[in-house]
């Protein structure tokens, strides 16, 4: 059996499972790694005195790369980025690309979709769908669903990523998304952001969205899966914040739990 999980910048690895705290690479790194290229001076977060470990963007002393899982689904998620959103360390939209690392992520251009998004929304074998309140839409035209359909084709959901009222305008201004189906999630479901709060009860934040329309879609292991990660996400960077060591708690040891698995399954399979 693995040892257990020690909770520290230095100790909290799992033995024998390879963590690459250096280089590591999603859709989001690279995303936000061009933009940071093309800045003409750097972003400066809150707190920007507090050393941050490059992967997770928490304080080194709060680093929760050890935690980070990975899962499956049957429903496949994109994220369309405000340019805003890539540099803030309370983003939630990459915790998703973490657990599912083949997450695609776009930055949003008001006149048309990226090459690569607009392939997806034209693909015959996938049903798309842009996830957010039907009510805030701005549009009376766009066909509106509360709940996934059982369907053979790939189901596809953009999430939006960024403030609301980002949100709001990207919806609002992009023509071209005029004709993706929206999905409106219920408001009684996932409701845990510690971190931003939006102040309205059908105002969810990225990865609240993403634990809704999984689900929806009767995706209950990783959505279990990212409602833990996304706990152990508020309580490190609400420890960055306060500067001190975070206390290790349930969704820890459900993580550590889904890492030790992972593991012992690799393990088997070699």
């Amino acid at each position: 059996m693995i040892p257990r999980v020690q909770h520290s910048i230095l100790q909290g690895r799992v033995p024998g499972v390879s963590y690459r705290l250096f280089m590591y690479s999603t859709s989001y790194t690279r995303l936000r790694a061009q933009e940071l290229a093309k800045s003409t001076k750097p972003f400066l977060a809150k707190g920007k005195s507090v050393k941050r470990c490059g992967d997770c963007q928490m304080g080194e002393f709060a680093c929760m790369c050890a935690w980070r899982p990975a899962a499956e689904s049957a429903v496949e998620f994109v994220l369309l980025m405000h340019r805003k959103e890539l540099f803030k360390p309370t983003n939630t939209g990459r915790l998703i690309i973490d657990t599912f690392p083949g997450t695609r992520a776009y930055l949003w251009n008001r006149l048309e979709a990226p090459e690569e998004l607009k392939a997806l929304l034209n693909d015959p074998a996938r049903q798309c769908y842009v996830v957010f309140p039907a009510d805030d839409s701005g549009t009376t035209t766009r066909r509106v669903v509360q709940s996934l359909p059982a369907t053979s084709k790939k189901i596809t959901l953009i999430l939006l990523d960024g403030t609301w009222k980002q949100c709001s305008r990207m919806v609002g201004l992009s023509r071209w998304l005029d004709g993706v189906p929206c999905l409106s999630l219920p408001e009684t479901l996932v409701r845990s952001y510690t971190v931003r709060d939006s102040g309205k009860s059908d105002r969810f934040s990225t990865i609240e969205a993403a634990i809704s329309c999984l689900l929806l879609a009767g995706e209950a292991e990783p959505a279990q899966t990212l409602q833990h990660y996304f706990s152990v996400f508020n309580q490190h960077y609400l420890a960055t914040r306060g500067v001190c060591t975070p206390e290790p708690g349930e969704s820890h040891d459900f993580l550590q739990g889904v890492l030790e698995a992972r593991h012992s399954n690799a393990h088997s399979a070699a």
